[in-house]
């Protein structure tokens, strides 16, 4: 028996049971329990005092709380006699309903009166005391009760933990049991359990291979995973084959089109024809994709035909900003501002050492003389900052300047709410997805204008899409592309090691000895002794050498996450190396110290704490309640929020995007070989602004460079900027 819910987390499913074992239970080591009261701990949802309760799980031996039983199943059960039904129905669980009440129904209905209460209130016509509102919501809590945990009894019998299985209800609602046996492919939409949780638990149910419900979730799985990959889209054929490894089966090409059909009237995918050439092949499109594309192409080909639009600037006017700010533009430069003011819609690409920052401070400036109100954003919160530090005005993260809602995921500017500026500024356009440009370019409508800054050879944005790419290839938007590299950034190594690894080069390296220098290698070919190697040169070397403050200037990045000299290892064996730490706590097998560097993964609009925000952990409280300090402020974190932060002592090349550090410390080892890029590695030497220090080995190295084939994304974009649109407008909402 429940006797008492001491604690339970609506987010995590947690719960601290005190239960009285029922007479003639034998615990380990002997023993009769009858009245004595145990600690029972794990995940339930909605866990009811006076609930009569099966467990089954393991006794444990808790520090400071001594035995308890912590249990991987909750199973109900129905009351025993009138006194548990008179119990069950008093509990808190049923609001208006008290111990008096409670009997006064039991005595109406009898033993079987939960089996009554689930067919509605009639039942308890004529019981003293008992409002018809209350009548209501009794029998309708009772049917919810019998129907969570007769589902969630269902849900653990397919495979599913209690956290999964609370998803499933939620999506699904409490009595999903009904819906899961027709088509356990369902499970596959709800997040966190996936196609793979979905399969199996189908095969429990009879589900044969060629299933058509299976090869629906088949095709549609390889589609998201493809997505994830970052393509906007598959040709068919491409999909069938990814689709049939995935389920191992290889049906005829005829029933796959039929499903692919079924999926289409189910508007759970898009076929578009149009893209190709007569006969060829049908591009397949998760729908949002397919309307972010069409969309962004669409806003692209709106701007760019807007008609005249006078300059912002002439060249007198330039001539004299230049004087005003003490500079002398190269050609190209010059040439690059008064293109950027003078289109709609412009581009602004060039690598590190080119001058990009100089050339938006002076387009800002300028606009801002013509009258014209100037916005700026990134696509993160770390490259916002960055923008505005570099301009001297105020910069925001892309969803803010569009007015992103968390609650509903829109946005508040777009087709019918553009945004009010004169010109809008975007930097690290290589970051934005498809689908954030499309709600970018839907917000900017004439005679606001448009310049986007970017590095083409940075790595792609991690959601799906080629925006920068392909909008280079199209060569349907006016571009101002920088070149030269300018003589303070070309003494620089890390800007020439920049150069080199587009080239295909060897890198330099200084003189042994040298520590006037920005750009070293440490050569070390074993992993292990590589991780060594790296964590020497992070803590001891670069601080005894140069200065810098390991703790506070130094970003180790890395290819990847596994592996001795892997993000997940190297981010341990920093934090050790800190010599410190206080209380810590572990959720979902990473663990989390007082002293830990972190990194924010999304943006929340809420706590005003943004994707590749950096701080470091403050405080964890006795309840497990975590603080970061954060430059501008403290955020706390619990339970399911914790999954907005990672480790970033080390961290990914990818997450590095946009971010800039003193120093950078990379390991390059053969481990890696799979993201072993060009674009890689040069994406990671380009976040340093003072220090780049290579780790590894040289055949790595030369690898990395080497490799210019990296995954080429599939998208429709190119082909939709360079042909007549004869479809309408794409007012779809991805």
């Amino acid at each position: 028996m429940i006797e008492l819910v001491t604690y339970h987390d609506e987010e995590s499913l947690y719960t601290v049971l005190k239960i009285t074992p029922e007479e003639g239970y034998d615990p380990p080591g002997g023993g009769l329990f009858r009245t004595e009261r145990l600690t029972g701990v794990g995940r339930v949802p909605d866990p009811v005092e006076g609930q009569r309760v099966r467990l089954a799980g393991r006794w444990t031996e808790h520090r400071s709380h001594g035995s308890q039983f912590e249990f991987d199943v909750l199973e109900p059960l129905p009351p025993l006699g009138e006194d548990g039904l008179v119990r069950y129905l008093a509990s808190k669980t049923f609001r208006g309903v008290g111990e008096k009440l409670a009997q006064r129904i039991v005595t109406a209905l009898g033993e079987d009166a939960l089996d009554k209460l689930k067919e509605g209130p009639e039942c308890l016509a004529g019981v003293r005391g008992l409002r018809g509102q209350i009548a209501e919501e009794l029998c309708e809590r009772v049917r919810e009760q019998i129907g969570t945990h007769k589902s969630f009894a269902f849900l653990h019998g397919l495979g599913l933990g209690p956290v999964k299985a609370q998803a499933v209800m939620r999506k699904l609602g409490s009595d999903c049991e009904a819906l899961v046996r027709e088509d356990p492919y369902r499970l596959a939409r709800v997040r966190t359990i996936g196609f793979a949780t979905a399969d199996k638990a189908a095969r429990t149910l009879g589900f044969e291979g060629e299933d058509p419900r299976r090869l629906a979730a088949g095709l549609y799985h390889a589609l998201e995973v493809a997505a994830n990959d970052g393509h906007s889209l598959q040709w068919q054929d491409a999909l069938m084959v990814r689709a049939a490894d995935l389920l191992g089966t290889r049906p005829e090409r005829a029933v796959f089109e039929e499903v692919l059909r079924d999926l289409e009237r189910e508007d759970d995918i898009v076929l578009d024809s149009q893209l190709a050439g007569e006969g060829e092949e049908v591009a397949v499109y998760l729908p949002w994709l397919h309307a972010s594309e069409r969309g962004l192409a669409q806003s692209l080909e709106r701007l760019m035909t807007t008609g005249e639009q006078s300059p912002l600037a002439t060249p007198e006017q330039l001539a004299h900003a230049e004087h005003e700010a003490a500079i002398d533009l190269h050609p190209s430069q010059r040439s690059a501002v008064l293109r950027l003011l003078a289109s709609p819609v412009a581009l602004l690409t060039g690598g590190p050492g080119v001058g990009k920052t100089t050339i938006v401070r002076l387009v800002a400036a300028l606009a801002e003389q013509a009258g014209a109100r100037v916005l700026l954003a990134s696509p993160t919160g770390r490259a916002a900052k960055r923008l505005a530090e570099a301009t001297g005005r105020d910069a925001s993260t892309v969803h803010r300047l569009l007015g992103y809602d968390s609650d509903t995921g829109g946005f508040a500017h777009g087709q019918n709410k553009p945004l009010s500026g004169g010109l809008v500024i975007i930097d690290e356009i290589s970051m934005l997805d498809v689908t954030l440009a499309h709600h970018l370019l839907k917000a900017v409508k004439a005679p606001t204008r448009l310049v986007m800054v970017g590095d083409p050879n940075q790595l792609p944005s991690v959601g799906a899409g080629n925006v920068l790419a392909d909008m280079l290839a199209s060569d349907r938007i006016p571009v101002a592309r920088l070149t030269q590299v300018f003589r303070q950034a070309a003494t620089s190594l890390i800007v020439t090691n920049a150069h080199r690894i587009l080239s295909g080069d060897h890198l330099v390296f200084p003189e042994r000895g040298d520590t006037q220098s920005d750009f070293y290698l440490f050569l070390e070919e074993d992993p292990r002794r590589a991780a060594d190697r790296l964590v020497e040169v992070v803590t001891k070397r670069i601080p005894q050498s140069f200065g810098h403050d390991w703790m506070t200037d130094v970003q180790v990045i890395g290819p990847m996450y596994k592996g001795e000299c892997g993000v997940d290892a190297l981010n341990d064996r920093l934090r050790d190396a800190q010599g410190f730490g206080g209380r810590e706590v572990t959720r979902g097998g990473q663990r989390w110290r007082v002293g830990d560097r972190v990194i924010h993964t999304r943006n929340d609009y809420e706590r005003h704490v943004f994707n590749g925000d950096m701080g470091r952990i403050h405080g964890v409280s006795a309840e497990g309640v975590i603080t970061v300090r954060y430059p501008e402020q403290d955020v706390t974190y619990k339970n399911a929020e914790l999954s907005d932060l990672r480790p970033a002592f080390a961290i990914t090349v990818h997450r590095s995007q946009g971010g800039e550090f003193p120093v950078v410390v990379i390991p390059l080892v053969m481990q890696h070989y799979m993201m072993l890029q060009r674009n890689l590695l040069y994406t990671a030497i380009t976040r340093a602004k003072a220090l780049v220090v290579l780790v590894g080995s040289r055949r790595a190295l030369s690898m990395a460079i080497d490799n210019v084939d990296q995954a080429q994304r599939e998208s429709g974009l190119v082909a939709r900027l360079t042909r007549d649109e004869d479809e309408p407008a794409a007012d779809d909402e991805p």
